[in-house]
């Protein structure tokens, strides 16, 4: 982290609920979180013509029923590229609603559709939960692809903090696995490297949205406790890869106010060094989850990674 918080961003962070998470807080906290982004989701305005749908799908484990929301433009019949979005909230929150304007907004720019899945949260369902749910949907979007009129070749996974974190294991496992094909991964602001909150020296700089208590808290949740009696793998904490080749090309941003900024900057670097095609961007005066704000930084953000993903599915379509 090298820079102070850009003041337009002040007023939103200031409102910013306070996470003081906790074993008793927990609970409560996802209730009201989950509250206010349906609530939010509600007021989204301008995508009457894109279509949102909830399915129940039989998920990985025995009776177990996962939801994907799906966002596609409703009158498009044409064969279409997809990504799988994988929401945030630290492994231990959050919903897919919380990301409906982001998600509507990708579908119009991009021309692609937008599944995003409810995946279990910890610590009531730790590491491999949330992972064999993702890895769950992709192979359903892959398999299903004609029925929903997707690309199969065409498929990108993204998220933004724990959601990026899943994708990127996501991405490690279906490359060791040769298990179902991913053409590009979004990350933003990943959460990627459960030894940060040990490490991390914040430079007197105020750290909004996700500091370094909350970050211990929500990776004990997610690995259950087990860094203490074995060795987490690059499944659990992406940093750990000890090869990033033969990834997908990736697109990463992250403020340079994040807590997560050294071990996001470190992580793009490793997939350059390893021959992957990575856009980086380092946003100056950016805190941890700085595009959720209705301010200049949403929408630059939403135009970059709306315009990386859209002319990387033109390449592979040949155009």
């Amino acid at each position: 982290m090298t820079s102070q918080i850009d003041p337009e961003l002040l007023p939103f962070l200031n409102e910013f609920p306070i996470l003081d998470l906790s074993d008793d807080s927990l609970i409560q906290i996802r209730k009201e979180l989950n509250a206010m982004s349906i609530a939010a989701a509600a007021e989204v305005s301008g995508f009457e013509h894109i279509l949102i749908e909830d399915r129940q799908l039989a998920g990985p484990d025995r009776n177990q029923s996962l939801r994907v929301r799906i966002y596609s433009i409703e009158s498009d019949s044409k064969v279409k590229p997809a990504v799988l979005w994988i929401h945030g909230g630290g492994y231990i929150l959050g919903c897919p609603e919380v990301d409906d304007l982001m998600a509507c907004q990708m579908v119009d720019d991009v021309g692609c559709a937008v599944i995003s899945v409810d995946y279990r949260l910890a610590p009531e369902n730790p590491y491999p939960a949330a992972l064999d749910d993702c890895n769950f949907v992709l192979r359903w979007i892959v398999e299903t692809a004609g029925s929903l009129k997707i690309d199969p070749c065409r498929v990108a996974i993204g998220g933004a903090s724990a959601g990026a974190g899943l994708a990127a294991a996501l991405a490690l496992r279906c490359r060791d696995r040769a298990d179902a094909s991913i053409c590009y991964q979004c990350l933003i602001y990943p959460m990627l490297d459960h030894r940060t909150w040990r490490t991390c020296v914040q430079d007197g700089a105020e750290l909004y949205v996700w500091n370094a208590e909350n970050n211990e808290f929500a990776w004990n949740a997610y690995l259950n406790g087990n860094t203490v009696r074995r060795e987490t793998t690059a499944y659990e904490s992406a940093a750990l890869a000890k090869s990033l080749s033969e990834l997908p090309a990736t697109y990463l941003c992250v403020g340079d106010c994040d807590l997560f900024f050294d071990e996001n900057m470190e992580y793009a670097q490793r997939l350059k060094s390893a021959g992957v095609p990575t856009e980086l961007h380092a946003i100056p005066g950016a805190p941890h989850g700085f595009d959720m704000f209705p301010s200049r930084f949403a929408t630059d953000e939403y135009a970059r990674r709306n315009a990386a993903l859209a002319k990387h599915f033109g390449r592979s379509d040949g155009e």
